[in-house]
């Protein structure tokens, strides 16, 4: 399924070695999500609530005002959602924790402004693959 929506990041950057921790806010939409069986019930999605703890690890070089990073990145992933089970609503909620390879360039277009965009492949746990495009501010030389 698609997901789109927030993600806040601090990056600490010392001699080209990168750590990073953040929370990643999803947006849910089911509209109007039909029923469906489901071990003969009745199952229709109503809600949803997400968000990840991501913390960091890897390398960056700069070339000018262009800079390429890898990470491997650990995340702890919780969901809790409310379904219609045969006419009654239910809660569920779930935690898991996974890390990804993510890859990335981050482009300064002025000393305390940068775009960047960044793949991440999953390597365990429940991302499977993800891209973002971002806006942001530094702080310090």
């Amino acid at each position: 399924s698609t997901g789109l929506g927030l993600r806040y990041d601090l990056r600490l950057v010392l001699s080209g070695v990168r750590m990073t921790a953040g929370v990643d806010l999803p947006f849910t939409a089911f509209g109007d999500v039909p029923q469906s069986l489901s071990d003969a019930r009745a199952v229709t999605p109503r809600s949803m609530w997400s968000w990840n703890l991501r913390f960091g690890l890897g390398g960056e070089l700069s070339f000018g005002a262009v800079t390429p990073f890898v990470d491997l990145v650990g995340a702890v992933h919780n969901a809790s959602t409310t379904l219609t089970v045969d006419g009654a609503a239910r809660e569920y909620a779930a935690s898991r924790f996974g890390f990804s390879a993510r890859g990335g360039v981050r482009v300064s277009l002025k000393r305390w402004f940068f775009v960047s965009a960044s793949g991440e492949v999953g390597v365990v746990g429940p991302t499977t693959w993800s891209a973002d495009v971002g806006v942001g501010f530094r702080v310090g030389p």
